[in-house]
């Protein structure tokens, strides 16, 4: 199944809102979702239980520890609550949305189960808002998404800045912190966009470059699967 990782370095710079574009942006092409939570306390000592790298937790990546280190989200009631990252990608187009809630290690089982399970929902291929999956997944594309100044980046991103395809410049009102990015990000000749404008012309550059590089994966998928056999 083919995915697209949308990313960011810390919170509040505009991920799901990125998701959401790209949902938008490839619009009939049967895409699911995946909201990917991955509690491994990137900024706290080591511990058996999720512990949300901000800071200030939610409770929700304390509901993961060695006991049940994975749990997958699918129920309507859940997806579907109001003020949520997952309604929003649902009304953003997908065709079904799951939540990966799991601890470093035993994120990539979980993230596949999620992935065959929307392919059962009929999905065709996957959004992923979540850093993380650069890791370890080899997207069709993949989208960065940050602001500057902002808050202190996470490891993740800084590490694998250089994997990202499409580099975006989340003009943001009001700041999102003090911190300035690390110079690569400027270097990236990010997308300079208002991601909150479906008609900012950045917005649109960031669609229109997401639409492009998905259909030549697919092209190139295609191709690979239509090739005859060497005799």
């Amino acid at each position: 199944m083919n995915v697209v990782i949308v990313g960011g370095p810390h919170s509040g710079v505009g991920k799901t809102l990125a998701a959401e574009r790209a949902l938008q942006a490839l619009a009939g092409l049967r895409y699911g979702a995946i909201k990917l939570t991955v509690a491994d306390g990137e900024f706290d000592k080591p511990h058996d239980r999720g512990v949300c790298g901000r800071g200030a937790s939610c409770g929700v990546c304390e509901t993961v520890s060695t006991a049940l280190p994975a749990r997958i989200v699918t129920a309507p009631g859940a997806i579907n609550k109001p003020n949520t990252d997952t309604r929003r990608l649902a009304n953003a187009g997908a065709i079904a949305v799951a939540w990966v809630i799991a601890l470093r290690e035993q994120a990539p089982a979980a993230l596949a189960a999620a992935l065959d399970w929307l392919n059962e929902k009929g999905a065709h291929a996957a959004v992923i808002e979540g850093t993380t999956a650069i890791e370890w997944l080899r997207p069709s594309a993949s989208v960065l998404v940050a602001t500057d100044p902002g808050k202190r980046w996470k490891r993740v991103a800084v590490e694998h800045l250089d994997r990202f395809d499409i580099i975006l410049h989340n003009l943001i009102e009001g700041l999102r912190g003090d911190v300035s990015p690390p110079p690569a990000f400027q270097a990236a000749a990010p997308i300079r966009c208002d991601l909150a404008d479906t008609e900012n012309e950045g917005t649109r550059d960031y669609q229109r470059a997401l639409r492009a590089r998905c259909a030549a994966d697919d092209g190139v998928l295609t191709a690979k699967r239509g090739a005859s056999p060497r005799a």
